[in-house]
């Protein structure tokens, strides 16, 4: 059986061969998507807080209200759904991916995307 950390490296090398369209459509949503967009949004400089899924899952209300404000410092909207698929939007309210909401927010903030470490947001 493999260990936790060995599978970590098994998904992040294949996230790593994937193209930017491909990453598009990968499946998102739920409290431990906003968890890892707390993560995401404390790394770029927002000042929101890092939470983990678990309490996230226990406080989702209060804590997807401050990713969301977070979200708006960077030029996007975030809805969220605890159970379901979150919803990203650009500053013309058209409906774009999680990748591409994250690409809007680190230059708004002016980090390299490609110098953050994915994976600590999944």
């Amino acid at each position: 059986m493999a260990t936790r950390e060995e599978n970590i490296k098994k998904i992040n090398a294949k996230l790593e061969a994937m193209s930017d369209s491909e990453l598009d459509q990968v499946a998102g949503g739920t409290y431990s998507e906003v968890a890892g967009d707390s993560r995401f949004l404390n790394d770029i400089g927002t000042g929101c807080d890092r939470y983990g899924a678990t309490r996230t899952f226990f406080e989702y209300g209060s804590i997807s209200d401050e990713v969301s404000d977070a979200w708006k410092k960077a030029g996007v909207t975030m809805v969220s759904s605890w159970g379901g698929q979150n919803k990203y939007f650009d500053k013309n309210n058209n409906e774009i991916s999680r990748n591409k909401a994250m690409k809007i927010a680190a230059k708004a903030f002016n980090k390299d995307f490609t110098k953050l470490d994915m994976q600590n947001y999944f």
